[in-house]
């Protein structure tokens, strides 16, 4: 689809900047407390600006961009436990760029090296309007709505096309840390979590958006996963509706 998210712009600049304002001033809980747990926190302001241009669109849900911070302060303590110097991470569902930037973000804080390869079927190149403020600049590639954080840029591959035909050309040796955005069927999310997990060894991570109720084929899995005994699953919730599941190798 050349136009995934309308061919048109869909909203006014102060719509986008009044559910913004919403948006920036929710509590969650339960974030807070994970951050506190890992020690890590990403500086708000800094999120709050990043989301205003990625995540805050017009859509009938509430604008929730928790997973950004759920991204960064995992990683962040991730870093710390494993005293590594560089770091391999995959991505599936790029979207608009949010979650990647976080994480590289959150190398960058950590002082360290790494890459991130992350995977969306739309391309960094196409230039589209994106349902977000920066529509009314015009259309805009990834690429260039992404431009204002050149230095997190640095760190990310952007790959084009389903995960099913991307992940055949990654040849990373180990995937330390994975987040899985994509397609939520179960045929997908089998697929990616094999070819991540094999790629694991004991201390690494592989968090799963959307462990909710709208997605019962993520649920499902996961819980299989924890049958299993091979992952520690913790699950943080950001709303009735929106949860992670965090998953960290044991063996």
């Amino acid at each position: 689809n050349r136009n995934p998210f309308g061919k048109e712009i869909l909203a006014t600049k102060d719509y986008y900047l009044s559910i913004y304002e919403k948006a920036k001033n929710e509590k969650f809980l339960e974030i807070d407390n994970l951050e506190n747990s890992t020690g890590f926190n990403v500086d708000k302001s800094w999120l709050d600006e990043l989301a205003l241009h990625t995540q805050v669109v017009k859509k009938k849900s509430a604008i929730n961009y928790q997973h950004g911070r759920v991204l960064y302060s995992i990683l962040r303590k991730y870093i710390q436990d494993q005293n590594i110097n560089y770091i391999k991470i995959l991505e599936i569902g790029t979207a608009r760029g949010f979650s990647s930037i976080c994480m590289s973000k959150a190398i960058i804080d950590s002082k360290i090296n790494g890459k991130i390869s992350t995977i969306d079927i739309i391309s960094n190149k196409n230039k589209i309007f994106w349902n977000c403020i920066d529509d009314h600049d015009g259309k805009k590639s990834r690429q260039e709505l992404l431009n204002p954080w050149e230095k997190q840029l640095k760190n990310i591959n952007f790959l084009t096309g389903p995960s099913s035909l991307i992940l055949k050309k990654i040849n990373y040796d180990r995937i330390n840390f994975a987040y899985i955005d994509g397609m939520h069927d179960d045929f997908n999310v089998r697929k990616e979590f094999k070819f991540i997990s094999m790629k694991q060894i004991k201390g690494d991570f592989i968090i799963f958006d959307d462990y909710s109720s709208n997605f019962p084929d993520i649920i499902r899995f996961v819980n299989e996963i924890r049958d299993d005994e091979v992952y520690e699953i913790k699950i943080v919730s950001s709303s009735k509706h929106r949860s992670y599941a965090i998953l960290q190798k044991q063996i």
